[in-house]
């Protein structure tokens, strides 16, 4: 699977400066001294699924090979709720190669455990054409919340 990644960098002396500005501060100790940069991954996988991390997780990145445990909360673009296993409190374990929502599997892969990451899944490797009646309409995008459990071989 190939994946086009982007590297972005928020200078948080300078949000933090921003914000103190507006605030009307004339200065602040945390704008001395060296900037401090946070540093967080986006992309588009080769299917079309957009992600980004918004906290990036330790250890060995998920592979396809693998088996996955996540807990995850699924929305329609506009928000409505689809399916959440945070609501149910039971988290979600399958091979990384055979999810229960095909956009998964390009969406978890290089995630690391304990990592969260926002996808948005196109249609084809959501739901489909069909949708699930009365919960997903026919070719709905579909946002997922993921956070990365565990990866086990």
């Amino acid at each position: 699977m190939h994946c086009h990644a982007t590297r972005n960098v928020i200078h948080l002396r300078a949000l933090l400066g921003a914000c103190i500005a507006l605030a009307g501060l004339s200065s602040c100790a945390l704008l001395q001294g060296s900037p401090i940069e946070i540093y967080y991954d986006s992309g588009v996988t080769a299917g079309g699924v957009q992600w980004e991390d918004t906290l990036t997780g330790s250890g060995e990145p998920a592979v396809e090979d693998n088996t996955v445990t996540i807990h995850y909360v699924a929305q329609l673009q506009d928000g409505a709720p689809v399916d959440s296993t945070w609501d149910r409190g039971v988290p979600m374990t399958f091979p990384l190669s055979t999810p229960p929502v095909a956009g998964l599997r390009e969406g978890i892969v290089g995630m690391r455990p304990g990592g969260k990451r926002s996808m948005l899944l196109p249609p084809a490797l959501a739901f489909g054409a069909l949708g699930i009646p009365g919960r997903v309409p026919p070719d709905a995008s579909i946002h997922f919340a993921v956070d990365l459990i565990s990866v086990a071989q």
